[in-house]
């Protein structure tokens, strides 16, 4: 984002009551018409893009334009202030940090016993809602205060504090332990790694094996068992046991249940929980807890523009992915102009790793549709992506490309992406069994008329995808079952979005 855009960027960011609030402070300070003001409106006024040039044509004569560098910065400075004090009582951080604040305005003005009441008030608010990290300060202050003005029974009060932190320790020392092994499982999962790599494989199961030696603690705090929760379906989502996987995500949900003010509390991470549950209930075909968690996501408020990005890639990616998954394509194809115009909408929220997946579900879907046209302009954003996310989705678009060039009719172009895709899989260290299948058969693909070589190659390739998929050693991973039903498509002569939906009663899906 360039420098000259923070400001527009801020100003656009916030919601209809935030800008209420904002321009109501301002009138009651007599700012109304200030040249603040006045440039906060002409800056909110443009649409699509900050332009700073026509900003100052249309506002010449303002006296905001003569300094507007100056200006700006103090627009900047008064919108936060006008925000923090919006916030300021909305979530339990910001209330326990303001009763900090007064603690220590009634220690300066010798004010003991509100000072005792707004710890106390303050540890309760923290306790409950499982901030750790603040209850460690409360505590000492606490302890503090006991130590200058206890008069009776030192000792006991104290020591009721020490040991009140060195739980806190363990619990946090626990909670950060968790915490790391869950992310890194789950950045395993999202960059697509490789999990017939020994290396990957041995990670993973040294991490589980540590997120394992905490299970004796977790029935002491909600956040404990969240986390614990959270890994454990991660790395059961990796091995591809998606109904263990599914069966942890219904347990933290179920913690949430159980902890109504944790769920407006800490409104966004339990929205994470109902974006895994609808992801982790479509892998292990749990359709109606599928609906059940999109329902309950559609009906949850969005308190900021953060929120209504994470809504918006959680709810599209998730129901997208279950109309391709359950044959319905054309609602699925109606979904298309939404998810393009969010994903430019939030392209702030958005990280990298959704917006390839978003590109690879549509791909696949004008695959699956025999829009091979469409499907072809899919491939080139996840072509040319230079990261090392979502390889996995890379090295299957890289082998969709020869298959898709050859049902456009490009019979030139086929052998030389099959021979651009060998290499690619080759420097990657990918070339498993599936891959070296798949390559195989692209080389040897008859390219002539002749259909009878055509179709004895294909059902020789078929036969051998059909027992690698059902082979209960080899994994079954991305892009099978897309081969699967492009050679079914062949040897029948039906669509593949046909072979699709009669087979979701079966329990297949796209993943």
């Amino acid at each position: 984002m360039a420098a000259q855009d923070e400001l527009f960027q801020l100003i656009k960011s916030l919601t209809p009551s935030e800008k209420r609030y904002f321009k109501t402070n301002a009138s009651k300070g007599g700012d109304a018409k200030s040249n603040y003001v006045q440039l906060f409106d002409a800056i909110d006024s443009q649409t699509d893009e900050y332009d700073e040039e026509l900003l100052k044509q249309k506002h010449a004569k303002k006296p905001f334009i003569k300094y507007l560098s100056a200006e700006k910065k103090y627009l900047r400075e008064q919108v936060m202030k006008q925000m923090r004090a919006f916030n300021s009582t909305r979530t339990v951080d910001n209330r326990i940090n303001e009763l900090l604040q007064d603690e220590m305005f009634y220690r300066d003005k010798g004010l003991n016993d509100l000072r005792e009441k707004a710890l106390a008030k303050a540890k309760e608010l923290a306790a409950e809602a499982e901030r750790f990290h603040l209850l460690k300060e409360i505590l000492k202050r606490q302890t503090a205060f006991v130590i200058e003005f206890e008069k009776k029974q030192l000792t006991a009060p104290v020591i009721q504090l020490i040991n009140e932190q060195k739980h806190l320790s363990i619990l946090q020392e626990s909670e950060l332990e968790l915490q790391t092994k869950n992310r890194e499982l789950f950045s395993i999962l999202r960059s697509g790694a490789d999990m017939q790599d020994p290396a990957v494989r041995n990670r993973v199961e040294m991490l589980y094996a540590e997120v394992e030696r905490y299970r004796t603690r977790i029935s002491q705090s909600f956040v404990l068992q969240s986390h614990y929760e959270r890994a454990c379906s991660n790395y059961h989502h990796l091995q591809r046991d998606f109904k263990s996987s599914f069966q942890h995500t219904k347990n933290e949900y179920e913690l949430y249940q159980g902890s109504e003010h944790l769920k407006s509390e800490d409104a966004i991470n339990y929205k994470i929980c109902l974006a895994n549950l609808m992801a982790r209930s479509q892998s292990a075909h749990e359709n109606d807890w599928f609906k059940k968690a999109l329902e309950e996501m559609k009906a949850l408020p969005a308190n900021s523009f953060n929120e209504e990005g994470e809504v918006f890639q959680n709810i599209y990616f998730q129901e997208h992915l279950f109309y391709i998954n359950n044959g319905e394509f054309e609602k699925a194809e109606s979904l298309v102009p939404i998810i393009e115009e969010g994903l430019i909408m939030y392209e702030g929220k958005i990280n990298i790793a959704r917006k390839l997946a978003f590109q690879f579900n549509i791909m696949v879907m004008y695959f699956l549709m025999h829009n091979f046209k469409e499907a072809l302009k899919w491939t080139e954003p996840l072509m040319d992506d230079n990261s090392e996310i979502k390889q996995e989705q890379k090295f299957v678009t890289t082998l969709l490309l020869p298959i898709i060039h050859f049902e456009l009719g490009h019979a030139d172009l086929v052998e030389s992406f099959t021979r651009s895709a060998y290499r690619h899989l080759q420097k990657k260290k990918r070339l498993h069994e599936f891959e070296r299948l798949v390559v195989k058969y692209l080389t040897d693909m008859p390219l002539s008329s002749n259909q009878v070589e055509f179709r004895l190659k294909l059902e020789e390739f078929n036969t051998q995808l059909e027992r690698l998929i059902h082979d209960p050693i080899v994994k079954v991973t991305l892009g099978m079952e897309e081969m699967s039903l492009w050679a079914k498509s062949h040897l029948t002569g039906t669509k593949m979005s046909l072979l699709l939906k009669e087979a979701a009663t079966t329990g297949h899906s796209v993943q």
